[in-house]
């Protein structure tokens, strides 16, 4: 194809080598890019390491389909870490689709790990955000009282019966909430669990919501965040774990080369085909 032409290039042909650059990658782990590590991902490692023997970690999960891309990697690679510390964690998912997503991706990570359902790992089962005010109330309650705020976990089972929460009951026994979603919820945990109370606080929001995410960084109300996609694989780094995250971040890079190379091929073939026009 000569260069004048290439403006004319058939879109089915972009799309192809658009699937290309993106499925390869994730499918052959063979790229290694470098990605500069940043405080705000080492913040959250961090916390997860300082969790003090006897407290449990909150994760919760608002997030669904529609950004599981970026939030699932997220969440597993927070799991994987919490399980290697053997520090038990309680999942609070506020997404009717949601909550199964991720009581899966802990069901796997904890097979995988070895782990015990009510031991090392619960979920508190689907919260119904879509009442009004309802988020507030939990995150308002359950400082207070976690067996009051939920009772049962996921299966219907009383929190005074599962022996991970035995002795769990208040902010006291927190050591870590991560907040995963694709909204602004951090907001009312570091209201009113943050501030008053004194627990740490991990922000694990999608790439739209990573600028604001800055703010309650540089003001110390959060202890770290991992910005969307790219913070998940360098988390996977920390953990020195090529994970889902890392892949698709490889996929991201080779997809933006492609878009950059036909960006210019495109103007060359402009700038020709006008050289050529001005000739005739």
């Amino acid at each position: 194809m000569r260069l004048t032409n290439i403006q004319k290039i058939d879109r089915r042909i972009i799309y192809l080598l658009l699937v290309v650059v993106v499925a390869v990658p994730i499918i052959w782990d063979f790229l290694r890019q470098p990605l500069e590590m940043s405080r705000d991902v080492t913040g959250v490692y961090d916390a997860v390491e300082r969790i003090p023997k006897g407290k449990i970690a909150i994760i919760s999960a608002y997030w669904s389909a529609g950004t599981l891309a970026e939030n699932r990697p997220q969440t597993e690679a927070i799991m994987e870490h919490l399980f290697r510390k053997d520090v038990p964690f309680a999942i609070i998912p506020w997404d009717q689709l949601g909550t199964t997503l991720v009581y899966n991706s802990a069901d796997k990570i904890a097979k995988e790990m070895g782990k015990e359902y009510g031991k090392d790992w619960i979920s508190f089962g689907y919260q119904p955000i879509v009442i009004v005010g309802y988020f507030e109330q939990v995150a308002q309650a359950m400082p207070l009282d976690m067996h009051g705020t939920f009772k049962t976990d996921k299966f219907d089972t009383p929190l005074s019966k599962i022996p991970m929460m035995r002795g769990i009951r208040t902010a006291r026994d927190i050591g870590l909430l991560v907040d995963v979603t694709p909204s602004g919820t951090v907001q009312a945990w570091i209201s009113f669990l943050g501030q008053p109370y004194k627990v740490p606080i991990a922000y694990a929001p999608t790439g739209v919501m990573v600028a604001e995410g800055y703010n309650y960084l540089d003001a110390k109300q959060i202890v770290g965040m991992l910005p969307g996609l790219i913070g998940a694989a360098k988390y996977e780094m920390l953990l020195e774990e090529r994970g889902f995250a890392l892949r698709a971040a490889n996929a991201l890079s080779t997809s933006h080369v492609l878009i950059i190379a036909l960006i210019v091929l495109g103007n060359v073939g402009y700038f020709l085909s006008r050289r050529q026009r001005q000739r005739m």
